[in-house]
């Protein structure tokens, strides 16, 4: 039992410190967006968000050495723990390619669809959050973790509205024709994070289901 509870605390120290740097990183892409859109883009905020990815990329390797490192300490939560992180590691992968894409975006965003990308990077950035939480819930609450998989699951809902009316915005300009296809690019990438969010949540709802009630 000892041996159970020493690799157990081990995980949860090395998970806080991989969900709060994905929280981080989350933060930091928010605001770059909200100085995007205001033709003012603080670069350093999405060099922290590669900076995270990184982080992150080692915290999975360390959780990992771990979670292998005695295979019976964890009977049948080895590979849903495992399936967790890689997800929700690639939630970080998703934000970081998306600050490298903004990075050299190389025009002035609209203004015209500045209030529906708002929109957009907000939910997205409240659905990263929920998720955080929603991750650490499960381990002791389900039913408090099972409560954020249906918000998350709305901010989905409100992404996607979001993303549809920027769009049908965005393909009524007369204008050049790359400016219209790399922003729409933007909110692609931006909803696929969200979309990857809501499959994680999706994810961590069906073990909730599958294990009895905590």
């Amino acid at each position: 039992m000892k041996l159970l509870k020493d690799k157990k605390n081990e995980l949860d120290e090395i998970n806080k410190e991989f969900l709060a740097e994905t929280l981080s990183g989350s933060a930091s892409l928010h605001e770059a967006l909200s100085t995007f859109v205001n033709d003012k883009l603080k670069k350093e905020s999405l060099d922290a968000v590669i900076k995270v990815e990184k982080k992150c990329d080692a915290l999975k390797d360390k959780y990992v050495q771990v979670l292998y490192r005695d295979k019976r300490a964890l009977p049948f939560l080895i590979e849903d723990r495992y399936n967790i992180l890689m997800m929700i590691d690639t939630v970080n992968d998703k934000m970081e390619f998306f600050s490298r894409f903004l990075g050299v975006y190389p025009f002035k965003f609209y203004n015209e669809i500045k209030g529906e990308f708002t929109d957009l990077y907000g939910a997205c950035s409240k659905a990263i959050e929920e998720l955080v939480d929603c991750s650490i819930l499960i381990e002791t609450d389900f039913d408090g973790a099972y409560k954020k998989t249906f918000e998350i699951e709305e901010r989905k809902r409100e992404a996607r509205t979001a993303k549809f009316n920027l769009l049908g915005k965005l393909y009524k300009m007369k204008d050049d024709p790359t400016k219209v296809y790399l922003t729409s690019k933007l909110v692609t990438y931006m909803y696929d994070i969200i979309s990857w969010v809501e499959e994680t949540s999706d994810y961590l709802r069906g073990l909730i289901i599958k294990y009895p009630s905590k």
